[in-house]
């Protein structure tokens, strides 16, 4: 029974996809020269981030119960198998704690709890608001690590930092698209919408050789890793689930444009992070 509830609050909280989120607060701890600071701020943010995260998917699954119930009946509460009453006591529990935690930045946190709860409960539903809500919700995680180690003028200030910020909010906007028919698998994705993020991470490459930040091969190994799931997965959830997990290979890739060769533990991190991902995709959806 014990181990049945916890499969049932294991696939709620979208397992794979929760190792996706320390890489965001990394990429801009990194990009913001973070290794220079202590250690145990960027710790409390992101575990802050991962409680905003969880609030979020758990939010997501209560407000679309009725909706689960005709289109994805297997799914934690219209099964039963959670309680829609047990899920909303979480869900705000689950949002002061990472407000809590976040204290130094608490006002950043705020805002992404608000985009989160907005998503959830209004964006989703209007064209076009929801998937620029959701790729907002990727960059200010992003900026919420930045904020652990420098003011909002510095951040302003570093183009690289701003680049990065956009990079992972038009990347979620792209899968975001592509996820607008997940509930009925048997559509598939027009060819530019199944490439899009393969060729928007090709474009670091020009990136990466006019800043000289960092070598060329981590991108274009990037694309490498995308091409499997590209070519070979058919259907809308499989695609949108794999390119949610190929976001830990994205954030490796910015990380190393700030990382010295001493600071391999990072890298090897969110290696470790995308291994997990993937192995967890095994049982349990990511979309």
């Amino acid at each position: 029974m014990v181990a049945q509830k916890t499969k049932a609050w294991l696939e709620l909280l979208r397992v794979p996809n929760l190792f996706t989120v320390p890489g965001d607060v990394l990429v801009g701890w990194c990009l913001m020269g973070g290794l220079g600071h202590g250690i145990w701020p960027i710790c409390l943010t992101i575990m802050a981030s991962l409680c905003l995260y969880a609030t979020g998917l758990l939010l997501n699954d209560a407000v679309d119960a009725r909706v689960d119930a005709r289109e994805r009946p297997q799914r934690p509460i219209p099964s039963g198998r959670v309680s829609l009453r047990t899920v909303f006591a979480v869900t705000p529990v689950l949002g002061t704690l990472g407000i809590v935690l976040a204290w130094q930045n608490w006002a950043c946190a705020a805002i992404l709890l608000g985009l989160i709860v907005f998503y959830d409960v209004l964006a989703k539903r209007i064209p076009g608001l929801g998937v620029l809500t959701m790729g907002a919700c990727r960059g200010v995680n992003v900026l919420f690590g930045a904020l652990c180690v420098a003011s909002p003028e510095a951040i302003v200030q570093n183009r690289l930092m701003l680049v990065a910020i956009g990079f992972f909010v038009i990347y979620t906007l792209l899968i975001s698209i592509v996820a607008r028919n997940e509930a009925n698998p048997n559509v598939s994705p027009s060819f530019w919408l199944r490439w899009s993020p393969a060729l928007l991470t090709l474009c670091l490459v020009p990136l990466f050789w006019i800043t000289e930040r960092s070598p060329l091969w981590p991108p274009l190994l990037a694309v490498a890793l995308m091409l499997p799931f590209v070519l070979l997965r058919r259907n809308i959830p499989a695609l949108v689930a794999a390119h949610i997990r190929h976001m830990i290979p994205l954030q490796i890739v910015w990380c190393m444009i700030a990382l010295s060769p001493d600071a391999l533990f990072i890298p090897v991190t969110l290696l470790c992070l995308w291994v997990l991902s993937t192995l967890s995709s095994l049982f349990f959806q990511g979309s």
